[in-house]
């Protein structure tokens, strides 16, 4: 079991969650009103799982029972929705229960990616539960 309170990067009821890389200016930030939640957060990519490709971050609120995959890129979106799928496909059975929601925050969005028919297939499977934001996005989980 990979996703244990010992590895997890924040505090068990911290109030806001930063998902940056370093060097970058792409940010994620994740706000558990009043510190009321149980939340961890875990560097996936080349922390956590160094033998394949997936996504950067990953959040997770225990007391709600919800999982955000979030993923930082510089513009390729088409790469991002892959590394998306890698990373749930290999947690699922760890976070069965919890109810997925996915997140790209990149530096540019090109709109033909945004219409490439891999984010459109992704888009069209999981709906609102996909949002996308250029360099920053906050919200409440």
């Amino acid at each position: 079991m990979l996703l244990t309170a010992e590895k997890s990067e924040c505090e068990k009821n911290q109030k806001i969650i930063v998902s940056r890389d370093k060097g970058s200016s792409c940010q994620h930030r994740a706000i558990n009103d009043k510190g009321q939640s149980d939340v961890r957060q875990y560097q996936l990519d080349g922390k956590l799982v160094v033998d394949e490709t997936c996504c950067d971050y990953l959040v997770l609120n225990d007391s709600t029972k919800s999982a955000y995959f979030i993923e930082l890129k510089g513009s390729d979106i088409r790469t991002a929705v892959s590394q998306l799928e890698v990373t749930e496909r290999r947690f699922r059975a760890e976070l069965k229960g919890y109810a997925m929601f996915y997140r790209i925050i990149a530096k540019k969005m090109r709109t033909h990616e945004l219409k490439s028919n891999t984010v459109r297939k992704f888009q069209d499977k999981y709906g609102a539960k996909l949002q996308y934001a250029t360099e920053k996005m906050e919200e409440r989980i």
